[in-house]
């Protein structure tokens, strides 16, 4: 949460910012016992998340390229009771094969902060996010893990809890995206509004089920 802070200044209340790596590292800090642990697929920002929530994690960084036969040694430490996926731009198949080990072998679950396609890194340059990192692990488990993130109502939900909201009607998802913002309001059963500076243009909407409540050229309409 530091690094976010470091970002975004000037909010009236530190408790106020979530990402989806902070949920995620929530959800698995209420379920984790004494001494287990999760394997992590994810930045350094993500690592850092983890141990400001205190959870316990291994797998974080590059991992040695292993030949298939050296598998045959691995053996899986018993004490991880999650796999979670995040952007990770160290993820080879080596450290993807460990995960599907914990995953398929171990009864792990499977977590992920967000299945988002691309990154838009600046408004002219997109990346692949992390459900295109995760796409090859996904596909070799044939099943998707469950989003903690946008667009799944378990981050509202978290949310929700922290503050006390009980009443939906005072609340706008406000964002940039069809896909993960904007789907996230419509499972969360809240209003949105979809700004059209970012990943989804307006010609998206007739493509697209979710459906904005408002729709705005610009975040600055919002107090106009």
């Amino acid at each position: 949460k530091q690094w976010y802070q470091r970002r975004v200044r000037g909010m009236p209340d530190d408790n106020c910012l979530y990402s989806s790596g902070i949920a995620c590292a929530m959800y698995m800090k209420d379920q984790l016992k004494e001494g287990e642990k999760v394997f992590l697929i994810g930045s350094k920002g993500f690592s850092q998340v983890l141990t400001e929530c205190g959870v316990e994690f291994i797998g974080h960084g590059p991992h040695d390229p292993l030949e298939f036969y050296e598998f045959n040694d691995f053996q899986p430490d018993p004490s991880v009771k999650f796999v979670v996926g995040g952007f990770d731009p160290h993820l080879n198949h080596t450290k993807m094969t460990k995960a599907f080990i914990y995953v398929r072998e171990s009864g792990a679950e499977y977590v992920a902060t967000n299945l988002d396609i691309v990154y838009p890194l600046n408004p002219t340059r997109q990346l692949p996010g992390t459900g295109s990192v995760l796409a090859g692990l996904n596909n070799a488990l044939g099943t998707t893990p469950k989003v903690i993130g946008k667009p799944s109502s378990v981050f509202f939900d978290i949310i929700s809890r922290d503050h006390k909201i009980s009443d939906k009607s005072r609340v706008l998802m406000v964002g940039d995206n069809l896909l993960t913002d904007i789907q996230f309001a419509v499972n969360s059963g809240i209003d949105s509004a979809l700004v059209l500076t970012g990943v989804s243009k307006s010609d998206d909407l007739s493509e697209n089920a979710a459906k904005p409540t408002f729709v705005i050229d610009s975040i600055a309409d919002l107090i106009k």
